[in-house]
């Protein structure tokens, strides 16, 4: 089963089997299979559901179906494909957790809050985060490979988590970190 789902082709969705599993790489993932897909279905997913409306003398208001035009029906059906697409990717045990979510913003936001947390703990994250860079250093017995890849894991890490060092702190962070000869 873990084969499976990192063997992921663009047929297959990844899936987010249990709590534990990394969730910035299933998001990284789903966004890009999410693309091969149809780009059209990110929008649900940022934006939220498309209400087609009209304008009247009382100003905007929901459209009737039968006066949905052939973007109106698209932009529907993209919410719905987003939507079973999210819900495919669950596990039974988080599925069950979400089920009061009908659309794709609302199953979206649902999981990026549970596996991330709020404002406060994604905070918390990147004070986490910044203090494994300051504290990076090779660990006795370490290949430089091993190394690298750890430091690389962790700058991707700091990247997606939106903090900010220029390539200059990187290098050194790196450099210093090297075992003495």
């Amino acid at each position: 089963m873990i084969f499976e789902n990192e063997a992921r082709t663009t047929n297959k969705p990844p899936k987010l089997m249990n709590w534990d599993n990394d969730f910035e790489e299933f998001k990284w993932r789903f966004k890009n299979f999410i693309r091969i897909q149809d780009y059209n279905l990110l929008r649900p997913l940022e934006q939220g559901s498309y209400n087609p409306t009209t304008t009247t003398a009382d100003g905007e208001v929901p459209k009737p179906a039968s006066s949905y035009n052939d973007n109106d029906r698209r932009m529907l059906s993209d919410d719905q494909k987003a939507f079973g697409v999210l819900s495919v990717c669950l596990s039974r045990e988080i599925a069950l957790t979400l089920r009061d979510h009908i659309m794709a913003k609302g199953l979206w936001d649902a999981l990026i809050n549970k596996f991330e947390g709020n404002i406060e703990m994604r905070n918390n994250k990147k004070g986490m985060l910044k203090g494994e860079f300051n504290m990076f250093n090779y660990v006795q017995g370490e290949s430089i490979p091993s190394l690298i890849q750890r430091f690389e894991t962790l700058i991707t890490k700091i990247k997606s988590s939106s903090i900010e060092y220029d390539q200059v702190e990187i290098n050194d962070k790196m450099l210093n970190s090297l075992p003495y000869a």
